[in-house]
């Protein structure tokens, strides 16, 4: 937001750097915009692709990938017919199956749009080729970990029902739809999150 990023015109001024103003696959100025939702790298594009794949909940409930929705993921409100909703009860809180699904929705963008940067990051400044494979490893294991960090939070550092009860019923269609859920499986510290290549 605040052109913190080394992105486009910031490697103007660096000796050496200034072929990185310009993405390589697309001629285009390298802008964090570019970045996370124009480019045509088809990592960026698997990563999205398995983010979508990734939710459990209805398609329209999923919104258009843009700039904005992923700097305002903290005010995202749910698109379609919750958000309607939601306006003609004014002033009201969202029911409780409306905060997790948005709340898992916030958790999937967020980490999408962090793994397209990373990515990103590695092919410009490592050099580093990643295939499709990789690629589905790397998300099943960041959603995992965010699975992960969940668990911890409910069960060592928050021991609150309220919160336990929110992150566990964030994940808990997303899991269901991957199979069926052990007893406990929000005590489990096994992975339970797995996205078909």
């Amino acid at each position: 937001m605040h052109q913190a990023y080394m992105v486009g015109p910031a490697w103007r001024h660096l000796p050496g750097f200034k072929q990185r103003q310009l993405c390589t696959l697309c001629n285009a100025e390298d802008s964090m915009e570019h970045i996370l939702t124009e480019c045509t790298s088809p990592k960026r594009r698997r990563v999205w692709d398995l983010a979508k794949r990734t939710w459990p909940h209805a398609r329209e409930l999923w919104p258009e990938t843009t700039l904005g929705i992923i700097l305002g993921i903290g005010c995202l409100s749910l698109p379609g017919d919750h958000a309607a909703q939601n306006q003609e009860r004014q002033n009201t809180h969202p029911t409780p199956k409306e905060r997790t699904t948005l709340r898992l929705l916030q958790i999937i963008l967020s980490e999408a749009a962090h793994l397209v940067w990373v990515i990103r990051c590695e092919r410009v400044i490592q050099g580093k080729a990643l295939n499709e494979q990789q690629i589905s490893k790397r998300w099943n294991r960041v959603i995992n970990e965010r699975l992960t960090t969940d668990r911890i939070a409910a069960h060592q550092i928050k021991r609150n029902k309220k919160f336990t009860r929110l992150a566990k019923n964030t994940w808990k269609k997303l899991l269901k739809r991957n199979g069926t859920l052990p007893i406990n499986w929000f005590q489990n510290r096994e992975v339970l999150v797995g996205i078909g290549a």
